[in-house]
């Protein structure tokens, strides 16, 4: 049969062993079940050679101890650096990089290490609550996002729809104007998400670019209806400085010049570049015969 000696010795190797494992938490745990195979003799029993080995296990069991407190600690301040961090995360409510960094986290977590159940169990409790505040901030932000993408949605289509209405105003000033007015409440608006905001826009800029093209045709037809009206005016101007030149004051000539101011009105607006350089000259002619012809009298 195996004597107490032996059997120290052999519990004295395995500590000597356990001092060498990397994970030192583990390894006190199982020191700990060494010690309670430790063979006990009476204080008035127990010889030199029972001491010295005691002590040599005792002293194997203490270095343990104290590598696997140490271990405990480094572990219980990695587990509240990583607490700190999650309270940090949800301080600054960027979810889309805090979702990633919470993730992180996690991992970090179950490598971190063990202290015991109950300190262990405590921060978990701890660290998993600021998570759970993080995710639930998070869903909250996307559904109140989702309910603030419909109502800008909403806005839009509505405006969409009221810039379809610029093409049936005939002013075109006012039709400008209008669209103008619709841009800036677009501007206003937030947006509608990424799924349907491109082509909210789209949509709205179609609107926009047929009021311009509608715009620049109305343009372009005035600039050549204008162009007409200049060369009849500038006919008016030269009949006019024919009955200048003829002042001979008879009826029918007197009534042709007065002919002549009423076709100037039926020609119409001769645009704002020329219109009034025209009638300045026109007008100065016509009132210069008429002075004539109460001079002649």
């Amino acid at each position: 049969m195996e004597n107490k000696n032996d059997i120290r010795e052999d519990l004295i190797a395995k500590v000597e062993e356990l001092l060498g494992e990397e994970n030192a938490a583990e390894a006190f745990s199982k020191a700990r079940d060494l010690k309670r195979r430790w063979p006990r003799v009476r204080e008035e029993e127990e010889s030199f050679a029972d001491q010295e080995l005691s002590s040599k296990f005792n002293a194997l069991y203490e270095e343990l101890s104290k590598k696997a407190g140490d271990v405990f600690v480094n572990t219980e301040e990695k587990k509240n650096e990583l607490i700190a961090k999650a309270k940090e995360i949800v301080s600054k409510e960027n979810f889309r990089k805090g979702t990633d960094e919470m993730k992180q986290l996690l991992e970090d977590w179950k490598h971190a290490g063990r202290i015991n159940k109950e300190k262990d169990d405590e921060l978990w409790e701890e660290f998993s609550a600021i998570r759970k505040e993080f995710f639930d901030k998070k869903n909250e932000y996307y559904d109140n996002l989702k309910e603030t993408f419909e109502a800008n949605k909403k806005l839009k289509e509505d405006l969409i729809a009221k810039a379809k209405e610029v093409a049936s105003i005939e002013n075109i000033k006012e039709a400008g104007t209008r669209a103008n007015e619709l841009m800036e409440e677009w501007k206003k608006v937030g947006s509608a998400g990424r799924k349907d905001d491109n082509s909210l826009w789209e949509e709205f800029l179609a609107e926009r670019k047929a009021y311009f093209a509608r715009r620049d045709a109305y343009f372009d037809e005035m600039k050549g209806t204008f162009a007409k009206r200049v060369e009849a005016k500038k006919d008016l101007i030269a009949q006019a400085k024919i009955f200048l030149a003829r002042s001979e004051f008879t009826d029918e000539e007197v009534e042709g010049i007065k002919e002549l101011r009423n076709k100037w009105k039926e020609i119409g607006n001769a645009g704002r570049d020329n219109e009034n350089k025209l009638w300045e000259e026109f007008n100065t002619i016509v009132n210069k015969y008429f002075d004539n012809k109460r001079s002649y009298r």
